[in-house]
This record gives C-alpha cells, sequence and structure tokens, in this order.
C-alpha cells in the first residue's frame, strides 16, 4: 500500500494522540521532521495541534512560512485566550507559536505550568493529534514536556556527540519524567544499513544500563530538498513530495501509526499534566 493511503487509513476513529518529537541537542532536524509530520497527518484529515515548545526558540512558524501573532507568552500572562493565539497553517493545522527572543519562557515556574495545563485542557475536544516539538536537550521544559506525551521521537544523527547526547536525554527523561519507551528517527542516514548501525548503539547502551526500551521508527536520507524546502518556508513534504526525503517522512508516520499509542489519555491532557507535575515536585522534595 502507498504510504499515503496506509497514513489515511491508519488514522480513521482513534483517541487524541500526543507525540513530542525530542533530541538530545540541536541541530538533527528536530523542527523540520515535527512541522513535516503535522503536515502528513493534517493532510490525511486529521485535526491537528503543532505545539511549539521550544520557548523563547520558536521556528515552527517560519518553517511553515506563518506569521502568528499572538504566542504562549500572551496566553501566560493572561493577556489572550488560547484559541486566540493558535495560528493556522497548511492544510488546517493549527500552531501554538513559542514565541523568540523571549527569555523568561525558557524556564517556565509552577504558576506558568499550571496556566499552560488549563489552556491546553480547554483545546483537547477539538483535535485528534498533537504533536509536540519540544526543546532539544534535558532541561526543566524538556522534561515537563516530552514526560506529558504519550509518545516519544528521539531524533539522532549519526554523529558520535549526537549518540552521546541522545543516551543523556534517554536517561535524564526515562529516570526523571518516566518516558519508559522511545521511538529513535536517525537523521541524516547515507542508508538503511548506516542507520540501524546507529540505532544499534544507542538501544545498545540503553539496555544495558537503563530502564528504558527503544524502537527503530526509520531514518532519512540526506536531501538538499530539505534546505530548498526551509529557504522556501515551506514544508518538503508539500514543496518536494516526491523528494526522497518526503517518502521517507511518509513511511516513517506510516510505521509509528501501525503501533497503537502506548496509553490513553483518562482524565484529558491536563489531568495527565498535572500528575507529571506532582510528581515531579514529590522527587525536588525528597
Amino acid at each position: 500500500m502507498d504510504p499515503r493511503e496506509e497514513i489515511q487509513s491508519l488514522l480513521g476513529g482513534e483517541p487524541l494522540r500526543v507525540i513530542a518529537v525530542t533530541s538530545g541537542k540541536g541541530g538533527v532536524g528536530k523542527s523540520t521532521i515535527s512541522t513535516n509530520l503535522a503536515v502528513l497527518v493534517a493532510r490525511a484529515g486529521s485535526r491537528v495541534l503543532l505545539v511549539d515548545a521550544d520557548l523563547g526558540l520558536a521556528n515552527a512558524d517560519i518553517l511553515l512560512g506563518i506569521r502568528p501573532r499572538h504566542h504562549l507568552g500572551d496566553v501566560l500572562r493572561l493577556e489572550v485566550p488560547v484559541r486566540d493565539v493558535l495560528a493556522e497553517g497548511p492544510h488546517g493545522i493549527r500552531v501554538l507559536s513559542a514565541g523568540s527572543g523571549l527569555q523568561h519562557l525558557t524556564q517556565l515556574a509552577e504558576l506558568e505550568k499550571l496556566r499552560l495545563l488549563g489552556a491546553l485542557d480547554e483545546l483537547e475536544e477539538e483535535f485528534d493529534f498533537v504533536i509536540v516539538d519540544s526543546p532539544a536537550g534535558i532541561g526543566d521544559n524538556v522534561l515537563f514536556f516530552v514526560g506529558a506525551a504519550q509518545e516519544a521521537l528521539l531524533v539522532v544523527s549519526p554523529e558520535p556527540t549526537s549518540l552521546t547526547d541522545a543516551y543523556a536525554a534517554v536517561k535524564a527523561l526515562s529516570q526523571s519524567a518516566g518516558v519508559r519507551h522511545f521511538d529513535v528517527l536517525v537523521n541524516p542516514a547515507a542508508s538503511e544499513a548506516q542507520a540501524r548501525e546507529v540505532f544499534g548503539k544507542l538501544e545498545g547502551i540503553t539496555r544495558r544500563f537503563l530502564e528504558a526500551q527503544l524502537s527503530y521508527a526509520g531514518h532519512l536520507p540526506r536531501d538538499e530538498n530539505v534546505h530548498r524546502a526551509v529557504m522556501s518556508q515551506r514544508p518538503v513534504v508539500d514543496a518536494y513530495p516526491l523528494s526522497p526525503v518526503s517518502r521517507a517522512l511518509e513511511g516513517v508516520v506510516a510505521n509509528l501509526l501501525r503501533r497503537p499509542p502506548p496509553t490513553r489519555l483518562d482524565g484529558g491532557l491536563k489531568f495527565l499534566w498535572h500528575r507529571l507535575m506532582l510528581e515531579s515536585a514529590a522527587r525536588a522534595r525528597a
């Protein structure tokens, strides 16, 4: 079956699904992957919310060629209702922008997290799919956003530094945020064999030292069309739909959707994220 047809067939009738895209270091294409995954899912007919959680350093709106009038900071200051902050992107995607150059957002206070929970809870019934473009690294905001999602997609490159940082991210997220399973996407890779080798190294050391499981989600080839799409501020799957990287992204989405989500969001987004905050506070007091 063609990957595009398979994506459509796999999306019907499923409950809200939340995937956080993260990485141990920057520069591995995390935001480009997040925006294109959102486009592919929306193109198949789902209502998609893209949360740019790289607070203060947002670039999802730039990659999609949109100019939001408001950002997450306006919501946290109670100046604008969350629905008025959402910008519309390609194929009806709604984007919650994090804003750029806002230093105070890089470390959310507990009150700001509570306000964010309340705002996102209002949106739960309006979407089928939420993709969270999380910050890179292992900071507090990463633990907050990735730990709250149902699924974590970890982007790693073949560079040794990327592997080291990816392991650090898995360690922090599994031990401090309770994330037990990661889908691993290698970007870029010269071949399937190289991607499998990279995954094997990361999976081997994780299995040896951590209580976390890794699954191979696929790889993206090096493709100059990605750079061209970024420069034109369009998703590569729209600008160059027949390019190698676009077809690979379609395969990644199909692979992710073949497996049902590991947990349901019983009680809603607010319940799940509030529970995460309580557990984080309890660990801090211990």
